[in-house]
């Protein structure tokens, strides 16, 4: 029987283009998505982001946005954004990128069948309309860049730009105007075309005419990134454990939604990777999580036969 796992890899931080760290979905085996919103207290946010330090008035920052518009993260204050403090300058060009290594479907290892490479993004965008704003390029194997919406070995779904959403600044198309809310944008390398190539790169640009405009720019929240592979032994249910209260700040109350007693082996992982709670044998009603840090974390439990996960916040 098939289950579809995750794999979570995404450290962030700020180096220059000249060094290249790729993030590895097939170096190691879990069925974790991981999240990352910039705002950890254990960030290492500069090993896989990279800002290119050939633009010498790159914008682009981790931090807390206090700006008239942007002025929150998602989840919380940070972000990583085109300034945190000031509006975005006129004639600029400010990139950044990430890139990933992956696995063919034959080469998945203890993982299962590669089945496919997600990458979600949440932002924001507050720009002249189609004068002032960013796109997103993509690479495979160090091929020419093209814009992510003309990729055929890409499947691009929610808030995405149309082809016609020409940045005159930049003479490319890309997001532009004012974003009331979150735009959700999510990518899917679809598994058919993984043995074609071995890294993608993904390099997201801000651009800026000469027309002074005082607005705040490209700020982005999340980034998800994960690899799905089928095969493992055991089989995902979402129906498995309730998780309250949700967010939490002491105790976290965990249970079975079929009202039998709790067994199982469990683990608690923060937004960057690190296992901060592990139990082979968890039995308990609930997990004192008061001296964890706040932010995003995820939970992994499993009766043996079943797994699942599930994401809470601790405040």
């Amino acid at each position: 029987m098939k289950n579809f796992i995750t794999l979570l890899f995404l450290l962030v931080t700020i180096s220059s283009f000249s060094q290249v760290n790729y993030i590895n979905v097939c170096e190691d085996c879990d069925n974790l998505y991981h999240t990352f919103d910039f705002n950890d207290s254990n960030d290492s946010t500069s090993f896989f982001f990279n800002m290119d330090a050939s633009q010498a008035n790159n914008i682009w920052e981790v931090g807390t946005a206090a700006k008239s518009t942007f002025n929150s993260g998602y989840y919380a204050p940070k972000a990583l954004v085109t300034d945190t403090l000031s509006t975005y300058p006129i004639n600029n060009i400010s990139s950044f990128e990430f890139a990933m290594k992956h696995c063919s479907w034959s080469t998945a290892g203890n993982c299962g069948g590669y089945e496919i490479l997600l990458i979600n993004i949440t932002s924001k965008i507050d720009t002249d309309l189609h004068l002032d704003g960013g796109t997103i390029e993509v690479s495979h194997n160090g091929s020419p860049w093209i814009n992510i919406i003309e990729d055929k070995l890409a499947t691009v779904t929610g808030d995405i730009y149309a082809l016609t959403d020409t940045i005159a600044s930049m003479n490319k198309p890309g997001y532009s105007g004012n974003s009331s809310d979150w735009n959700y944008l999510n990518i899917t390398f679809k598994p058919e075309m993984n043995e074609l190539f071995d890294t993608i790169t993904l390099r997201f640009t801000f651009s800026s005419d000469m027309v002074e405009t005082n607005k705040d720019g490209w700020m982005i929240g999340l980034i998800q990134i994960g690899g799905v592979f089928e095969g493992m032994e055991k089989i995902y249910s979402s129906n498995l454990i309730n998780v309250f209260p949700n967010p939490s700040s002491n105790k976290l109350f965990i249970s079975y939604k079929n009202e039998s007693e709790l067994n199982g082996e469990l683990s608690i992982t923060n937004s960057i990777g690190q296992m901060v709670y592990y139990n082979a044998n968890f039995s308990s009603s609930y997990i004192d999580i008061s001296k964890f840090s706040e932010g995003l974390y995820v939970l992994r439990f499993s009766d043996g036969n079943n797994y699942t996960t599930s994401k809470f916040i601790k405040k």
